[in-house]
């Protein structure tokens, strides 16, 4: 997609956000906002490059808590983080008892556990801020919606379509790959038009996820 395109697109929509949710999502990172990220994660998942669970970070919370805090607030402000924090291990998992393409396998991506607290962490203070700025109509990532809202509300419209008479076409489109696929410049642009600050836009642009198997 070209500049002149990604414009186009970054200006069809007029909402920004107030200049308090701004405010909030640049102010350093609470020890609370920390304590909660780290206990809603679950244990005994797989570990990411640098071999360290979440059962470690748990266990050992009151020791490592402050300095952990401080790391943080430096990745965050300055949006420095390393090649290796952003490292992942590319796994490939079966969907079926006997894989035969690729398309029979689930990829993920094992990610270090300081990069998904700090991932949490940023997205809980984003949460509210989605009801703002995002369509009505759209249920994914949102929070208390989901998948089965929106077949729900195709399911409605049918329903209501055919008990009035009313002439309807539903389309279903299974983009393949979205996020992959997405420009991701457009992306950037739209962070900076809904009005979030330069120090925002950079850090998620350094969170960048560098998968290798």
């Amino acid at each position: 997609m070209d500049d002149e395109c990604v414009d186009q697109m970054v200006n069809a929509d007029n909402l920004r956000m107030a200049q308090t949710w701004g405010d909030m999502i640049d102010m350093p990172i609470t020890a609370e906002e920390q304590q909660t990220a780290v206990h809603r994660e679950k244990g005994n998942k797989a570990p990411g490059h640098d071999g360290i669970g979440m059962d470690f970070f748990k266990k050992n919370w009151n020791i490592i808590k402050d300095n952990m805090l401080i790391m943080f607030n430096q990745m965050y402000s300055t949006g420095n983080i390393k090649e290796q924090q952003k490292h992942g291990i590319a796994v490939c998992i079966p969907k079926t008892t006997a894989p035969k393409t690729p398309a029979d396998y689930r990829p993920i991506t094992l990610l270090n556990t300081d990069y998904k607290i700090l991932g949490r962490i940023i997205a809980s203070r984003l949460q509210p801020i989605l009801a703002e700025l995002l369509h009505p109509s759209q249920h994914g990532g949102m929070e208390g919606g989901g998948i089965f809202d929106a077949v729900a509300t195709v399911r409605d419209a049918i329903v209501y379509a055919e008990k009035t008479q009313t002439p309807l076409c539903v389309r279903s489109l299974d983009y393949t790959e979205t996020f992959d696929r997405i420009s991701h410049t457009y992306l950037f642009k739209l962070l900076s038009v809904y009005g979030f600050s330069t120090q925002f836009t950079t850090f998620t642009k350094t969170m960048y996820v560098q998968a290798y198997s």
